[in-house]
């Protein structure tokens, strides 16, 4: 007979035994003099004892250091207590309890609903010489956890500790890799396995549960002990915590994803093709085009990051950050946006919320008084990256209003660009800077890039484009998922490292997909290229490969255009990815199908397996493969130089895609995997076989082009590079 898990016995054993025992319209809490158990029906939430309480209390000194988005947070710990004492009072649903530790302390939850949601526990009576609190969550030993945001290193966070601060996620993001020294030691950029973009403070068990705190400040969630998971809060207000049950673990994704938000669906025109990530001038744009045409790339869009000139640093080729249409660049832009707009093509381009103080934006918004303060009254303005910048005060409503309406609604939206990538949000620093509203930094650093957010959804509501206009995010928090259309990986280095390279894209989307954020892509071949390392042509076609079975299929030239691979690089290269992006649409109306089950049913596009093979303890292990809707298995290559693979498939009748082969699960698998074909696998009994099947009558022969015509596209491409490298 199997044993009993700990939290069920004590539960009934205290339900028998004990009195008194109070049952309110959510929680089930027994108690007795030393001991309390909250419960969800018969799934313990909180087990207190002396040795065990469920609440500390404490005081620290914290200190927050920033550059570049970069941030060293350290602390003095004064002091931590366990609260072991406990008393009850109320009745319910009002039903409280006050931890202490023989008076001091005291803290007081109220055990209940809010009214929007019935298993809340708000912390309502604060200790005044309390500025950190520990919060335990009742834990099995073989229990597996998933969320904390999007987090790159593990999807399984069990085992490890996660601080939650909104930053950079760092190059190299191995402490024991020698490109995350030579960051850390050139401007402190190389990150750890925990930093992240867009933390938050939620996550979801295996025991079918969730938890979401209600906090922005600075906090940990740490899933080391076997007992317990641990909640730590830098705050004297921890707010409240959100918790829920479901049957299955994807009843249970689908609620919380109710509860947090989800993304529209997306416009009809980024389902043609593949997003081209080119820049270089109107010429150079409508040459890409054609070339694409020739090659018989599906195009549904090109991205023009360079839309507002260009400036050269160290690190690379970098926007001039004033987000005004550069008519020296771009000419006759915006006659161009309408013609291609006639021909089903989309162009994107490029937002974030800072002003480099070189432009005329800046000067406006200085004389105006929308950017964040010092202590002494004057623009906050911030080193970027060998130029200076003025962050807008989001909290400061003209400031806001000014920026959504004369800045994306005016010189983005009215101009007729189909979308951009709103980059950025993460660095707000919380040492001498002021803000309109007067809150504390601590409190609104993590909460911004979600502000920001809902200024961009808010411009493209407000302008009756919502459907039509596309923008993708990094940076995120609580609120994110309700506001952004879609989010990405961010920047990937240019290689296949577990922790920074192509294979982290895959722990980033599943750890947001049971988060509500359903909609999520990544940068084709990686982002970031330092201290000599570039993109290869197989890294950007094994990237592609697994692009094909996501949402948004979008390249980029990354920070060294020069120096990286890119998809024209050569006739071959670009046979191979008009193949890769035929594939995509050919998926086009199974994708709409994957889109509407986020948008009506909060089910994310990229699955873990455990969503719909819960009862498959090895579906919670598998951190790099992922379901592509209910129908699909995707495997993708992650290793160089690899052309076989071995993989899981869960207990299901399943088709290998590329040559129709029966293969049952429930096992590991051992397949083939050239360059092109990654393993991907369909139900059999899938109502979408047909379409899957139509995947293999993709040619594999490339179109023919004139190789006059391709050497005169690489030419002038390489020969543009070159000048606007300079």
């Amino acid at each position: 007979m199997e044993r009993l898990c700990r939290g069920a016995w004590m539960l009934l054993v205290l339900t028998i035994c004990c009195e008194p025992l109070v049952v309110n319209s959510a929680f089930n809490v027994v108690f007795d003099e030393t001991t309390l158990t909250v419960s969800i029906g018969s799934t313990v939430m909180i087990e207190h004892s002396i040795d065990s309480p469920f609440l500390f209390a404490g005081v620290g000194v914290a200190d927050i250091e920033e550059y570049l988005g970069n941030f060293v947070i350290s602390e003095y710990l004064e002091e931590r207590v366990a609260l072991h004492n406990f008393t009850v009072s109320g009745s319910s649903p009002d039903y409280s309890v006050t931890f202490s530790r023989n008076g001091e302390y005291s803290t007081t939850v109220q055990l209940g609903s809010d009214g929007d949601h019935d298993n809340v526990i708000e912390f309502t009576d604060i200790a005044e010489d309390a500025n950190r609190y520990w919060i335990r969550l009742f834990a099995e030993p073989d229990e597996h956890v998933y969320g904390g945001g999007e987090q790159f290193s593990y999807f399984d966070l069990r085992g490890h500790d996660f601080p939650l601060w909104t930053r950079e996620q760092g190059v190299g993001r191995n402490k024991s890799t020698i490109v995350t020294f030579y960051a850390d030691q050139n401007d402190g950029g190389g990150g750890d396995y925990h930093t992240t973009y867009f933390p938050e403070p939620t996550f979801v068990s295996s025991r079918k549960f969730y938890c979401h705190f209600d906090t922005s400040v600075y906090s940990v969630l740490d899933f080391r002990n076997e007992n317990f998971h641990e909640v730590e809060v830098w705050t004297n207000d921890p707010g409240k915590m959100y918790l829920d049950t479901a049957p299955t673990m994807l009843e249970l994704v689908q609620k919380l994803g109710g509860f947090l938000g989800t993304m529209p669906a997306m416009p009809e025109w980024l389902y043609k093709g593949a997003v081209l990530g080119i820049q270089g001038g109107t010429d150079a744009m409508l040459g890409y085009i054609e070339q694409a045409d020739e090659y018989g790339i599906e195009v549904s869009a090109v991205w023009i990051q360079d839309w507002v000139g260009r400036i050269t640093t160290s690190f690379g080729r970098r926007l001039f950050w004033n987000w005004k249409w550069n008519e020296e660049q771009y000419p006759n832009l915006d006659k161009e946006l309408e013609k291609l707009k006639e021909r089903g093509i989309g162009v994107l381009t490029y937002i974030n919320p800072y002003l480099n103080r070189e432009g005329d934006l800046f000067k406006i918004a200085d004389e105006n008084g929308y950017f964040v303060k010092t202590p002494e009254g004057d623009s906050y303005v911030a080193d970027f990256g060998e130029f200076f910048c003025g962050t807008i005060d989001f909290t400061n409503p003209a400031a806001y209003d000014w920026y959504k309406n004369e800045i994306i609604k005016k010189n983005m939206i009215d101009l007729g660009f189909s979308g951009w990538m709103a980059d950025f949000g993460e660095y707000l620093p919380t040492k001498n800077v002021v803000f309109h509203s007067g809150e504390a930094p601590e409190v609104l650093h993590n909460q911004w890039p979600a502000i920001w957010a809902r200024m961009n959804r808010e411009a493209v509501e407000e302008s009756g484009k919502l459907g039509e206009v596309l923008y993708w995010m990094r940076a995120g928090y609580t609120g994110s998922q309700k506001y952004s259309t879609m989010m990405w990986a961010g920047d990937q280095f240019t290689d296949f490292s577990r922790g920074d390279g192509l294979p982290s894209t895959i722990p980033a989307a599943l750890s947001m997909a049971v988060l509500g954020a359903g909609l999520t892509h990544f940068d084709v071949g990686g982002y970031t290229a330092l201290f000599g390392l570039a993109r290869s042509e197989e890294l950007l076609l094994r990237s592609g490969e697994m692009a094909v079975f996501t949402p948004m299929m979008r390249t980029h030239e990354g920070n060294r255009p020069s120096e990286n691979w890119q998809y024209y690089s050569s006739d071959g290269t670009l046979r191979k990815f008009a193949r890769l992006t035929q594939l995509h649409h050919t998926l086009v109306d199974y994708t709409k199908h994957v889109v509407e089950e986020h948008v009506n049913q909060s089910l994310p596009a990229q699955r873990p397996l455990f969503l719909h093979y819960d009862n498959d303890p090895e579906a919670y292990k598998t951190d790099y493969q992922y379901l592509y809707g209910r129908d699909l298995l995707v495997a993708p290559v992650l290793d160089e130089d690899q052309s076989s693979m071995e993989l899981y498939l869960p207990n299901d009748d399943w088709v290998y895609l590329w040559n129709n082969t029966d293969i049952d699960g429930g096992k590991h698998v051992v397949v083939d995997a050239p360059l092109g074909y990654p393993p991907v696998f369909y139900k059999k009994s899938s109502s979408w076989v047909d379409t899957f099947k139509r995947l293999n009558d993709v040619s594999k022969a490339p179109t023919l082009v004139s190789k006059m015509w391709s050497t005169y596209i690489i030419a002038l491409t390489i020969a543009m590079v070159q000048l606007f490298s300079s």
